[in-house]
């Protein structure tokens, strides 16, 4: 049980790099570089590496892993695949969250301002927000499917891409999310949480 613990905190914690773009596209990883950075033997990172791959932020290249590095095409996919989830997910969020998460909600809408916020910052409030909403739905495997298709997400490269007209847009839109969600409007938050991914995909394939 330990050795889970251990490979689930190395795991999440080189998640966390590649997500905030702390590792790069193209980055090789080192096993024995990781596991002297982390404290940690090789068999909680070599098991942390495969399951990265699994969910294809990782890739093998001449032997060696690396930080994959998405086509537009792949971009494409996952967000059209985000934009299904989190929509029906804001759907079930508006009819399932209790009065303590719709609370919670409340409170992350008064800090849903992004262009006020370093890119480190924006990154870790775009994630909470999201991550609320779809663990508001109360569906577990809605909940696995839709985290497992954050591999091109907000991290720190995405945020620098937005003008502060875009944060504002965007900071918009969450603001109108949480509204429709602590309204129970099921429909509105739906087409609103599809309007919100399917803006950024735009956004993020015209400055690519």
């Amino acid at each position: 049980m330990e050795a889970l613990s251990r490979t689930d905190e190395v795991y999440r914690r080189l998640r966390q790099e590649i997500v905030r773009g702390e590792l790069l596209p193209r980055e090789a990883l080192s096993e024995v570089e990781i596991a002297e950075r982390l404290d940690v033997s090789r068999t909680p990172v070599r098991e942390s590496l495969q399951r990265l791959a699994s969910e294809g932020l990782i890739s093998s290249h001449r032997r060696r892993w690396i930080v994959h590095q998405h086509t537009k095409d792949e971009i494409s996919e996952i967000y059209e695949v985000r934009a299904a989830l989190e929509g029906y997910s804001a759907r079930l969020a508006s009819g399932r969250a209790t009065d303590e998460e719709l609370a919670e909600l409340g409170q992350l809408r008064a800090t849903a301002a992004l262009s006020d916020l370093d890119p480190d910052d924006r990154v870790d409030l775009n994630e909470r927000l999201h991550d609320a909403v779809l663990r508001f739905a109360h569906n577990a495997t809605l909940l696995r499917q839709a985290r497992t298709s954050r591999l091109y997400f907000f991290n720190r490269s995405v945020a620098r891409l937005y003008t502060p007209s875009d944060l504002e847009y965007s900071g918009q839109q969450h603001r109108e999310l949480l509204d429709a969600i602590g309204a129970r409007d099921a429909t509105r938050a739906e087409a609103i949480a599809r309007e919100h991914v399917e803006y950024a995909l735009e956004l993020i394939l015209h400055k690519l």
